[in-house]
């Protein structure tokens, strides 16, 4: 590059090296330092004489004066045609004359004096300076470069033309030119880690910029000082330069670049020293203390500088965030100023977390009362939520976190929880993990809050089970036995988390056996026979193998403590079991490890060896002679030896149960073949026996359960033996009894090891019966529906298009119906199985659409996942299904499934037009075919040879033809017909049957009959087809009849044909065969009957494989609900009523009834009347569901039309606490004290179950139930939350009267914190004593007992009103809203101070769990605790809701009131990440009432100082900056729409705030986020550059 020459010169260019030379001598002249090099002679013949004279005289013992520094440089300057390229040269000439001079005061004081006046001449920029001189800074000290300040001598070396880590980032431009001698750019430029992220700098993007290389601080110096020594004068002389700079106007990026430097030398300045502290002892740490007093104070002003609130060079929070946060210390630090700083920042970020968790956020952890089960997360530093193994590993011991998740943890091995969450949450423990298996790092919880992960350490989870044991060992009042049921539960629980590696053996035996040492047990056996049902495991028999393992043989020994029994005659089964249990675990032992145990003398060891040879001589007699024990009616004592039997030795026992069940008999019989001239297959039968009882099950070991498990299912599942009726029963009760560690062995099996067996004859149809009429509540225990609707799937794409497929494909419709309508979530077939969705029958893609339409109104959609579902699921559906559903059905319909449908075009015409075309056809085909006299072989060739046009039309042209006169038709010929045609023809055809029909009513209705024949006639035509002679499938009948509710005649229809005594009889018939309900409790021996006798000749098909569970009443269980819903749609109250009164011994034996009634109320809320809400509940079995007392007498009474009495919503909350809510202790909820509140809250029991007399009973016979022994199988605390939530949907009063006393209740205060006669103060709060004000309080009375307030009542009713349906949600925020404004009448006080106001506010919104104690509760805190409590039970479909909370609110008034509504919605935040419409909605919310506030014309008129609102600015800051987390990287930058939202909100604000939020912009000029987003740049790029 050439430059012209300047001033009194000649003529000639001049390299730019040439001039950067001159101009480096001419600093090397004024700090009295020798010249570089010898001046170029055309360079000297450009500069002037009096400059040449200077230069010149660089041997002189004094430099010139500093005052004509400016005059010469200027001369010199001029000599750059181009002024960026010469600014560029001085910059790059400034750099490392400030670092090798730093030592050296006057050079220093010369330099800054010099520097400041160039930069107020443009000379020097400090935007492009700054950051160029702190690379050179950290070079220097990274690379322990020489300086020459001290000495003379000592070339510059050469310029490079490009910089390294973030500063070569910031910089971006092109190299600048270098003489050819320069060396190449340095590759040993380093930066702090923390600032390796990338920042792109607008400050001169086209620009030749330059940067100093390592060789220009190097070269020819002989003075080497360490960089730890450097930075005690570099340091402090940055940051003066920086503080100069910062007199003046810097660009955002690089205020921001300084912070990082600045930063980061605090953050690491522990670490400079650590070897020299380390070897020198006390005087090296003294040394190094007084070093980093030299610099540390000037950092602390540059930051001070930085975060200046008056400017907002950089906003605050930037110090609380990831990139650029002053990290915690492990000792305060000594300087006065970095303490300060120090202690600012944890305030404030405290400040943060204060808004961020919610009040008693220590409670919040799940119930297992949902079907839904939220994430248990860890706060962070500013209440993030966090999850992940890193981060349950470093909770320590004792702290409230660790508390909380063994909180948690408690509650679900109490409530035996499905593995299929244990799986989600829980760590492998360290020596069983896999090598090189690394643990996941934290992450944040607000993108998984719909999938659990990884929440508790192997040391939580192994130190809950210790205590579960412990607590099942204490002694109750009632015995031994009472015990029995939760052992066997625990044990099944206890099996799948060691045989999954959750918990490690060892660590285990070590922490029961220390617990045994010092706590009280009662002497029994129960925790050896638990330890002896998983000695087989290969993890427990490899832990056990090692000779070493002594100490813990005899540990295990120890725990076998009961006496031994004198008198055995009278001893139960159970007793038995205790009692001989020990020397089955002996011998296990001496079989793992015979070494071991050769060391280990008495422990009883002659007891337990006697012991197990009269197990064996027992063993031996029973099977002398010819005798078989009949296992199907043991008595005590020989149940009692097989359960020894089951844990001493698997293989006889397996071969003898195996065996019993052959013992009737097994013949070989020949199916009939479905293709003619084909022999049928022959298979071998099984006659039937007694099953095995479950009593007898449940005690068997699980090794051996297992073991039946697989031998069962290769015998059933090979497709070449048909099993008893017995056997199937007891492989069912097998997976009931012992549903955590057996369901994993039977859904591998079922999915993958049998899938060859599918295609043989039977399999499929054995395995569908077993699941749609046995196993779909255990797959609704472990969450499982939806994968088996995708197997289903697989089974209806197959069997949908086979001609005769009916049997297989109607069940397997039928199981999707059940399936569906139980699935509570939205559904998307993955793209693996291509077109599946689109694949599924015109049913079930009509329910889908029902189910949808319940869960969304009934439950809410739970996860953020199912909501990007909802639309593509619709899509799926919607692609295949010709249906339009009626206004009287879409007007229950949620909105947003209301507009999907909205707009569908109606078929109807088209299928009517088609059927008038090929009517004369479709006639003459029927009339050949269906005539008396008709030729068998016409039926083949009709199949063969019409088109499908026509036959879809088959049935209308036989109803046609038939037109009420069954006689006149062939039915054997219609059914041989519609038997060889493929289901999917037959549904088809059914449809449109029924459109034909209907439209064939109205034609002749228009010709005068009388409506009431036709339908009459049109009824038992229909009943003819479907009952009499079982030509057509009912189901598809009725609800192709039920889907036409836009017809005025389809329901009556309906109606009709389910008032007519054929289907009747049969469903009596059935119930006084089936008998009672729980299957698992028949006894047998079962007859077996034809598939045509029990299902009916079409859905019988041709296939004549036996038939187990399935029954044409059974298939009727999805239909009835779907029918229900049609006629409440349609204001025909009535006759759902009189159905269900008539088909009520068939609902008895529907799977899920509680849930068909439950999400009947709840959709259907505000229009059932009260005759049938009764009807309803009676539907269920009211004995087996805790209903409370009062709820039962006030349906039944006369005038239910009354409010119940406040005590009865009392005791609901109460019930709730003492047996859903975990508690905040370890121990049951049987002390007298009852739930973890204050004495005052009294406790009587809400159940019938519970005693209501009595506060100090436990419900434990019902919490110890089995699943499958609660309506609707789940846990007894999902029962209990259902059961409440059912009785407030069958209460007549308002939503509004509801709500209001649910939540006076759970926020009122004690009544001894009333002040009669004193006026309400913060300081003094109120009781609420109108509990009802602004409601209708007729039919109260007044409350009985007093219920004080307690956080775990505040949690009951936050979880209870979360599971209500949207018709509450108005009625619940209105309510806070009422309270909130009548009891924080202080919010707009104008006689408070702002200071007093604060103090009232943290006062009031302190966690309720801890006031409580104090009895300083508050009303309003308590308000927020529920709000909180409900914001974290709703479903994420319902959250959006909350926003009413604030904006009934407004206008909001104060700045107390502004952060009191902050306090409200900021836990919310986390979980709205991840949606960014609705983050968007809740962000503006935020900053709106922030403009209410603080707007133009603001609410507050006075003067607002900027620390009154630092954690307001703080927060929003915050909340904007939470938006990077979803990109799961440090260091991210806020969204650029996110940011132009907050600079519309910003620009509403009062001018002397703006600043405040400056950073809060999409203005690449004032913001330090959009000045290094990429996306903002670009947009901004050409005005930066000057390019118009």
């Amino acid at each position: 590059m050439e430059v012209s020459s300047g001033g009194g010169g000649g003529g000639g260019g001049q390299s730019v090296g040439s001039i950067r030379i001159a101009i480096q001598d001419l600093f090397n002249v004024y700090l009295g330092r020798s010249l570089n090099s010898k001046l170029d002679g055309n360079v000297q013949e450009t500069i002037t004489s009096s400059v040449r004279k200077r230069v010149s005289a660089a041997s002189r013992p004094q430099p010139p004066k500093e005052e004509q520094f400016p005059t010469d440089f200027l001369q010199l300057f001029s000599q750059f045609t181009d002024q960026e390229q010469g600014r560029a040269v001085t910059e790059a000439v400034l750099a490392p004359l400030l670092i090798q001079c730093s030592s050296h005061g006057p050079q220093t004081d010369f330099l800054y004096t010099t520097l400041q006046m160039l930069a107020k001449l443009g000379v020097v920029r400090w935007d492009s300076f700054l950051p160029m001189l702190l690379q050179a800074t950290g070079t220097t000290e990274t690379n322990d470069l020489p300086l020459s300040g001290i000495s003379q001598g000592g070339s510059m070396g050469s310029l490079v033309g490009q910089a390294g880590g973030p500063v070569a980032l910031m910089m971006g431009g092109a190299a600048a030119a270098t003489s050819s001698g320069s060396p190449s750019p340095s590759s040993n430029l380093l930066t702090s880690p923390a600032r390796s992220s990338a920042i792109v700098s607008a400050a001169h993007p086209n620009s030749e910029q330059l940067s100093v290389n390592a060789s220009q601080l190097s070269a020819s110096s002989n003075t080497v000082i360490l960089g730890a020594r450097v930075m005690n004068w570099l340091r402090p002389l940055v940051c003066k330069i920086v503080l100069a700079a910062l007199q003046g106007d810097l660009k955002p990026v690089t205020c921001l670049e300084v912070l990082l430097q600045v930063v980061q030398w605090i953050n690491t300045c522990d670490t400079k020293g650590e070897t020299a502290k380390e070897e020198e002892g006390p005087t090296g740490r003294r040394k190094q203390n007084l070093e980093y007093r030299m610099w540390l104070p000037s950092c602390v002003d540059v930051i001070s500088a930085l975060i200046d609130e008056s400017k907002c060079r950089i906003p605050f929070y930037a110090l609380l965030h990831d990139r650029t946060q002053l990290q915690v210390v492990e000792q305060w630090p000594e300087d006065e100023a970095l303490f300060a700083l120090y202690l600012e920042v944890h305030r404030r970020r405290d400040k943060i977390a204060l808004h961020m968790l919610p009040l008693d956020q220590h409670l919040h952890c799940p119930t297992f009362a949902t079907l839904r089960i939220p994430s248990l997360t860890y706060p962070g530093t500013m209440g993030e939520p966090l999850h992940g193994e890193e981060v349950a590993n470093a909770v320590p011991r004792g702290s409230v976190e660790w508390d909380k998740a063994m909180r948690c943890l408690r509650q679900a091995l109490r409530s035996c929880v499905s593995n299929d969450w244990w799986k989600k949450v829980l760590v492998l423990a360290p020596r069983l993990k896999k090598i090189g298996q690394q643990p996941t790092t934290p992450r944040t919880a607000a993108i998984y809050l719909g999938q659990p992960a990884l929440e508790f350490s192997a040391e939580m989870t192994s130190d809950a089970a210790v205590e579960r044991v412990m607590e099942l060992m204490q002694p109750l009042p009632t015995g031994k036995s009472a015990r029995w049921q939760e052992w066997l539960m625990f044990a099944d629980l206890f099996y799948y988390l060691m045989s999954t590696g959750y918990i490690d053996f060892l660590d285990f035996i070590d922490k029961l056996a220390a617990r045994f040492a010092t706590g009280t047990v009662m002497p029994s056996n129960h925790v050896t026979w638990l330890l002896a049902q998983v000695f087989r495991l290969e993890t427990v028999s490899t832990a056990l193998s090692s000779d070493s393992q002594v100490e813990t043989a005899r540990k295990l020994l120890s725990f076998n403590m009961a006496e031994r029994s004198v008198d055995q005659s009278g001893m139960t089964a159970q007793a038995l079991l205790l009692d001989y249990v020990g020397s089955s675990q002996t011998l296990r032992l001496w079989s793992i490890n015979r070494t071991m145990m050769d060391h280990l003398h008495g422990n009883r060891m002659q007891e337990h060896m006697q012991k197990g040879k009269l197990i064996d001589e027992w063993w031996k007699q029973v099977f002398k002679g010819d005798r078989v024990l009949d296992y199907s009616m043991l008595d005590e004592k020989s149940m009692g030896m097989v359960w020894v039997l089951s844990n001493t030795m698997t293989q006889p026992i397996s071969e003898a149960l195996m065996t019993w069940f052959k013992s009737s008999g097994v013949v070989d019989f020949t199916l009939p073949s479905n293709n003619v001239g084909q022999p049928g297959e022959r298979l071998s039968l099984i006659h039937e026996t007694r099953p095995l009882p479950i009593t007898l099950l449940s005690g068997l070991s699980l090794h051996l359960c297992i073991r039946i498990v697989t031998q069962i299912e290769e015998l059933i599942f090979s497709g070449q033996v048909v099993p008893s009726i017995a056997m199937v029963e007891t492989y069912v009760r097998l997976l009931l009894v012992a549903p955590q560690s057996l369901f994993r062995q039977h859904y591998n099996g079922m999915m993958h090891r049998f899938q060859s067996g599918m295609a043989k004859p039977g399999v499929s149809l054995l395995l569908l019966e077993l699941l749609n009429f046995r196993l779909v509540p255990l797959y609704r225990f472990h969450n499982k529906q939806k994968n088996l609707i995708i197997d289903i799937t697989k089974i209806l794409i197959t069997a949908k298009v086979k001609r005769g497929e009916h049997r297989l494909f109607r069940l397997a419709e039928n199981l999707g119906m059940n399936l569906i309508l139980n699935l509570r979530e939205v559904m998307l077939i993955k793209k693996e199985l291509k077109g599946a969705t689109t694949e599924f029958t015109e049913t079930l893609n009509r329910i889908m659409v029902v189910n949808l339409a319940f869960t969304m109104k009934t439950r809410g959609i739970a996860d953020f996942e199912q909501m990007v579902y909802l639309k593509p699921a619709l899509e799926q559906i919607l692609t295949s299904s010709q249906h339009t559903w009626s206004e009287k059905t879409m007007r229950h319909f949620p909105a947003l499934l209301r507009e999907a449908l909205a707009g569908r075009p109606d078929k109807r015409s088209q299928i009517l037009q088609s059927w008038q075309q090929s009517e004369a056809m479709v006639m003459n085909q029927c009339r050949q075919m269906l005539v008396a006299s008709t030729d068998p072989n016409y039926v083949v060739s009709y199949i063969t040879h019409s088109i499908p046009q026509h036959r879809q039309f088959l049935c209308a042209g036989a109803w046609m033809l038939m037109d009420g006169h069954t006689e006149t038709i062939s039915i054997a010929s219609l059914g041989r017909a519609l038997k060889e045609l493929s289901p999917e023809e037959v549904t088809t055809n059914v449809y449109m049957m029924v459109d034909v029909l209907l439209h064939s009513i109205h034609l002749q209705l228009q010709h005068g009959h009388s409506l009431q024949d036709l339908l009459l006639r049109a009824s038992a035509g229909l009943a003819h087809f479907m009952w009499s002679q079982e030509l057509l499938p009912f189901d598809v009948v009725l609800l192709a009849l039920t889907d036409r509710d836009d017809d005025t005649h389809a329901l009556r229809l309906v109606g009709l044909l389910l008032d007519r005594p054929e289907f009747q009889q049969r469903v009596q018939t059935y119930y006084v065969n089936r008998g009672q309900t729980e299957h698992w409790l028949q006894t047998g021996p079962f007859q077996r009957h034809e598939p045509p006798q029990v299902l009916g000749s079409h859905l019988a098909g041709k296939d004549r494989y036996p038939v187990f569970f399935d029954d044409m009443c059974l298939r009727a269980l999805p239909v009835i609900p779907l029918i229900i819903y049609r006629l409440i749609e349609n204001d025909a109250t009535e006759t759902a009523e009189r159905l269900l009164m008539v088909y009520a011994p068939l609902i008895f034996y529907h799977p899920t009834r509680f849930s068909f009634v439950r999400d009947t109320l709840a959709y259907f809320y505000g229009h059932l009347p009260t005759k049938l809400v009764r009807r309803l509940l009676s539907s269920m079995d009211l004995a087996k569901i805790p209903f409370s007392e009062a709820f039962l007498q006030h349906i039944k009474s006369v005038n239910s039309g009354n409010s119940p009495s406040y005590d009865y919503f009392a005791n609901l909350l109460v019930g709730l606490v003492n047996n859903v809510i975990p508690p905040l202790n370890g121990k049951t909820k049987t002390s007298p004290m009852g739930v973890d509140g204050p004495p005052t809250l009294s406790r009587p029991g809400p159940n019938r179950g519970q005693a209501a007399s009595s506060p100090t009973t436990s419900n434990t016979s019902e919490v110890n139930k089995a699943f499958y022994l609660h309506q609707d199988p789940g846990t007894y605390n999902q029962l209990l939350l259902e059961t409440a939530v059912v009785e407030l949907l069958s209460l007549p009063p308002p939503p509004t009267q509801i709500v209001a006393m649910l939540i006076q209740i759970a926020v009122r205060l004690p009544v001894s914190h009333a002040q009669p006669g004193t006026p309400r103060s913060p300081l003094s709060p109120s009781s609420l004593g109108d509990p009802l004000s602004g409601s209708n309080a007729a039919g109260l009375t007044s409350p009985t007992t007093q219920f004080a307030s307690s956080p775990l009542m505040i949690q009951a009713c936050g979880l209870l009103l979360a599971q209500l349906p949207t018709a509450f949600h108005v009625a619940i925020y209105s309510e806070t809203v009422r309270i909130i404004k009548k009891d924080c009448w202080w919010l707009t006080d104008p006689s408070k101070q702002s200071r007093d106001l604060d103090s009232i506010f943290g006062y009031s919104t302190w966690d309720p769990s801890w006031a409580v104690q104090d009895e300083t509760a508050t009303v309003i805190g308590n308000t927020v605790a529920l709000l909180h409590a409900i914001g974290a039970n709703l479903p994420f479909e319902w959250l959006e809701g909350m926003h009413a909370v604030i904006t009934l609110q407004r206008p909001i008034t104060s700045l107390v009131h502004l952060r009191l509504c902050y306090r409200i919605m900021g836990p919310l935040l986390p979980r709205l990440l991840i949606s960014r419409p609705l983050f968007a909605k809740t962000l503006a919310l935020l900053l709106t009432i922030l403009a209410d506030v603080f707007g133009r014309s603001p609410q507050v008129s006075s003067v607002t100082e900027a620390s009154e609102i630092s954690d307001l600015v703080d927060f929003l800051h915050h909340a904007v900056m939470m938006e990077v987390q979803m990109t799961g990287q440090a260091g991210g930058r806020p969204r650029p729409d996110t940011l132009v939202l907050c600079t519309k909100a910003v620009e509403r604000l009062r001018p002397d705030l703006q600043h405040l939020f400056r950073h809060l912009s999409a203005d690449p000029n004032s913001s330090i986020y959009a000045a290094t987003h990429p996306k903002l740049l670009q947009r901004t790029a050409p005005p930066l550059m000057g390019v118009m």
